[in-house]
């Protein structure tokens, strides 16, 4: 009874030891429960620490990176204003330079103008002056020589013989259909017919003679103005009639009129400058 009683006292024992530790594994846990929620607690407000110090940290990288994408547009747009500014400067400097170039140029080219024109007005005083002079000096010797003068006043006769040959004949036409007068037997056209045949007559052959002789010299002489109507050509034609001039007593053996021996040589000098002068893109008589 008594061993009974000391294995249920040392259960109870070992019971309320149990529940000893037990109260105490309770009490760890619950201290370790506490802890962990403690952790829990700290580790979570750590976290929400973190994450707002990583939401503050984008802010600052935003930030920055708005500040950066400032400072650039500033220094590009400071870049492009000053190479505009550079660019204007530089064009500027350009037109002052090319403005100041184009008035010397026109102060030159107008200085060199003005000394080519009292050069050209003095070079052309001279040669007129020569020109005149070599005139008066040809005149009184073609008037001493005997040989030019009756050769220029045959042709000078020959020319009024040509007009008035050519009256003559107008003046004959014209008679000549007068005189159809008398073949006509009704008066009224008696007298009209034969005046309009004669006016018409004479009128039309004088057209005809010296319209196309005057519309032949005038396309000749104007086709050598424009071509050939130079100092050269001046030269050349005084320098022929000085030659002529002077050994006009002296040319026997030439039976030529004399002013037809100028012009033909004249024509001679005018169809060798044809030859050899260009023309666009050839000569007057081809490439």
């Amino acid at each position: 009874m008594i061993v009974s009683l000391n294995g249920a006292d040392k259960v109870l024992q070992e019971n309320r030891m149990l529940g000893k530790q037990n109260s105490e594994l309770r009490k760890r846990a619950s201290e370790a429960e506490a802890a962990a929620e403690s952790v829990k607690a700290s580790y979570k407000e750590k976290m929400e620490k973190a994450k707002k110090k990583l939401a503050h940290a984008e802010e600052l990288e935003q930030e920055a990176q708005k500040k950066v994408d400032e400072e650039d547009k500033r220094i590009t747009d400071l870049a492009d204003k000053r190479a505009f500014e550079n660019l204007a400067g530089i064009d500027r400097l350009y037109r002052e330079d090319r403005d100041r170039l184009h008035r010397e140029y026109r102060l030159k080219k107008q200085e060199c103008e003005d000394r080519y024109k009292r050069r050209e007005q003095e070079d052309e005083a001279f040669t007129w002056g020569v020109l005149l002079f070599a005139s008066l000096d040809l005149i009184f010797r073609a008037i001493q020589s005997a040989r030019f003068s009756h050769d220029l006043i045959q042709t000078l006769t020959f020319i009024g013989g040509f007009i008035t040959g050519m009256f003559s004949a107008a003046w004959g036409l014209a008679a000549a259909a007068w005189s159809l007068n008398e073949e006509i037997t009704i008066p009224v056209i008696r007298q009209i017919l034969p005046a309009v045949l004669a006016v018409a007559g004479f009128a039309s052959l004088l057209a005809l003679v010296f319209g196309g002789l005057g519309f032949a010299g005038y396309k000749l002489v104007g086709f050598y103005r424009e071509h050939f109507a130079d100092s050269i050509s001046v030269y050349i034609a005084v320098t022929e009639l000085v030659v002529l001039v002077w050994f006009a007593d002296m040319m026997s053996a030439v039976k030529l009129n004399l002013i037809v021996v100028f012009i033909a040589v004249h024509s001679v000098y005018v169809f060798i400058r044809m030859v050899v002068t260009r023309e666009g893109d050839g000569t007057y008589f081809g490439p």
